[in-house]
């Protein structure tokens, strides 16, 4: 029998009541913090799950917290934004179908000019909506607003903008010459009433007005071989897939140095030589050369694209009976030395010259434009031509690139670099370039995407080439343009009338007056006309507008409903997991209770237990 000691029962009394003492503190501290431990130690799967439960907890927090309320808030200021423009569209809509009534007086006209010119003011300026300080509709560049903002700003701006077109943009548009509104005793009696003239011809109109003269060139391309360009003294003739042939042009002279000019008396242009020939390789590498097979050295010329095949690489010309597999013909417009040759295309005979104007000299020719001839109207912004150039453009269905500068716009136009590839020229820094769309023309989205649950993602923003389209603003200077000239052709016709009626004029004077008064009554007739069928044609016009603003309304409306869905979804997500963190990592109030009232009754009895203990001796034992 082992020897029991009073050292052994107070060293075995100490440490069980240090024991107890420890469980006390250790249900104290659960007490606390009601976890069910303090450090990973404690019990390591409980740790390891609580790491887990947390971080996934912690994802859905911030997409549940701050990622969807972000999303839902940018696109609830995009659809405010879209709801307004949907408006101003609507407002824009009515006006048109009510410019379509044949019966309007002058007054009626005058409410229709005000609310256009309104609607042409405010009708981009939705388009500048931001949200925190981003403006919601100008894709990745969210610190920059979507127009001019002041006319001292947009003044001051220079673009290069290469804007593009194909065969089916081209439209119908009636234009008119001897238009007058000088009422004036003067004008009535020393000049007489030119025949009012109406001309309908075929348009592609610019996103812009008021081109700069200078520096613009056209390159159309037929089919998918030949597109030639006009830029300068060059005419540059390429095959698709790569490569080209330049020709620079030259003033035609005779042996004495004198320029040689064509029956109207325009210098003759033709080309300089020898030509020289690139041998492009295409994405098939396929080569091509391009060789003038006309011979003399006055315009046109013909060229003919030949295959590698029936080259005659030694003598650089096509072999003996070869073929070409396209014919391009170029014309050099003699009236401008700037403007040089637009072909006809690949199997065209009819040369097409391309010529540099501006409306006045337009209407001063009574817009006489050639069968075979494109003018660019640099001051309305419009490539005008006839329809005989319009059928070789359809048939050989053409693609059309204008490169053009700009300088100076107006307050609340677009920005460019939103819609085209461009350069915007810096004063003080590097030119900006601009890419909206690829080589194969496509355009190179800017969305911007927020993710909004594990791997899912949602576009937020509309960009604003989606439904702030460029040509708004244009047909309503239009419009506004179109109802001014019928109000102003009623004036005139009122003004004329009084005078006729005054009882002021007699004899010739009143004669002359009564042949204004005719020409006045028929130029007030047309623009009456021309207003009814312009309005009536822009009636479609705008609805598509509105079409596009509904699409887009009901686009972001659905992202809207799947941002809701998934927000609905996170939420019970984090629900749950904050319940399955609280069963992993919590205690029960009413457990906590319990083991620590027993844990401190346990340890109040061993201190007592302890206390008698130490006052025996082993005396007490035997």
């Amino acid at each position: 029998m082992m020897r029991v000691t009073n050292s052994m029962i107070v060293k075995r009394t100490k440490t069980n009541i240090n024991n107890n003492r420890s469980k006390v503190d250790y249900t104290n501290n659960q007490m606390s913090t009601q976890k069910k431990i303090t450090k990973p130690s404690d019990n390591p799967i409980i740790a390891i799950r609580s790491l887990r439960l947390r971080s996934t907890l912690s994802t859905i927090t911030q997409y549940y917290e701050n990622n969807i309320p972000d999303a839902e808030s940018w696109m609830d200021c995009t659809e405010t934004a879209l709801t307004n423009m949907k408006d101003l569209l609507t407002d824009a809509y009515s006006r048109v179908v009510y410019g379509a009534t044949d019966e309007l007086e002058t007054e009626d006209r005058q409410t229709i000019l005000k609310a256009l010119q309104s609607l042409q003011q405010q009708i981009y300026c939705e388009g500048n909506a931001d949200y925190a300080g981003r403006t919601v509709f100008t894709g990745y560049k969210t610190d920059q607003n979507l127009t001019f903002m002041s006319n001292a700003e947009a003044k001051q701006e220079h673009y290069e903008i290469t804007e593009k077109f194909d065969y089916r943009d081209v439209e119908k548009k009636k234009y008119y010459a001897n238009g007058f509104d000088d009422t004036s005793d003067e004008n009535l009696k020393n000049n007489s009433p030119d025949v009012f003239k109406e001309v309908e011809l075929n348009r592609l109109r610019l996103a812009y007005d008021k081109i700069t003269k200078d520096g613009n060139s056209l390159t159309v391309s037929y089919g998918d071989v030949v597109d030639t360009k006009f830029e300068e003294n060059k005419i540059t003739v390429g095959v698709k897939g790569g490569g080209s042939i330049t020709a620079e042009l030259e003033v035609q002279k005779d042996a004495a140095g004198n320029v040689l000019t064509d029956a109207d008396g325009n210098p003759l242009m033709a080309l300089k030589q020898p030509l020289t020939v690139v041998q492009p390789n295409s994405a098939e590498g396929e080569q091509y050369h391009i060789y003038q097979t006309s011979a003399g050295t006055t315009p046109p010329y013909t060229y003919g694209v030949y295959k590698n095949e029936d080259w005659d690489a030694a003598n650089n010309q096509p072999k003996a009976g070869a073929v070409p597999a396209e014919t391009v013909n170029i014309q050099v417009a003699g009236d401008n030395t700037k403007s040089p040759v637009l072909s006809a295309g690949a199997g065209t005979s009819a040369p097409i010259s391309y010529r540099v104007t501006d409306t006045t000299s337009l209407r001063d020719a009574d817009y006489k434009i050639g069968d075979n001839e494109i003018v660019f109207d640099h001051e309305n912004g419009e490539l005008i031509f006839s329809d005989k150039v319009a059928e070789v453009l359809d048939s050989n269905r053409a693609d059309l690139q204008l490169d053009y500068d700009k300088t100076g716009f107006e307050e609340g136009e677009l920005r460019p670099e939103y819609y085209f590839n461009c350069t915007r020229y810096m004063k003080d820094r590097d030119n900006i370039t601009y890419e909206n769309f690829d080589e194969d023309g496509n355009w190179l989205t800017q969305g911007i995407f927020y993710n909004i649950a594990g791997g899912q993602q949602m576009q937020i923003n509309t960009e604003a080439r989606e439904v702030f389209n460029s040509d708004i603003r244009r047909d309503l200077d239009e419009l506004i343009d179109i109802v001014s000239t019928a109000i102003s052709a009623q004036t005139t016709v009122d003004d004329i009338k009084k005078k006729i009626d005054s009882g002021n004029y007699e004899g010739e004077d009143l004669k002359k007056l009564e042949e204004w008064y005719d020409a006045a009554n028929k130029q007030l007739d047309y623009a009456k006309q021309n207003m009814h069928d312009t309005y009536s044609s822009y009636i479609t016009k705008f609805q598509g507008y509105l079409d596009d603003t509904n699409l887009e309304i009901t686009d972001l409306g659905g992202r809207g409903e799947r941002v809701a869905l998934t927000k609905s979804r996170m939420g019970v997500q984090q629900s749950t997991f904050k319940e399955l963190k609280s069963i992993n990592e919590d205690m029960d109030l009413s457990d906590l209770v319990i083991n620590y009232t027993a844990a401190s009754v346990a340890y109040q009895c061993a201190l007592q237990a302890a206390a008698k203990i130490g006052k025996m001796t082993l005396l007490d034992f035997i």
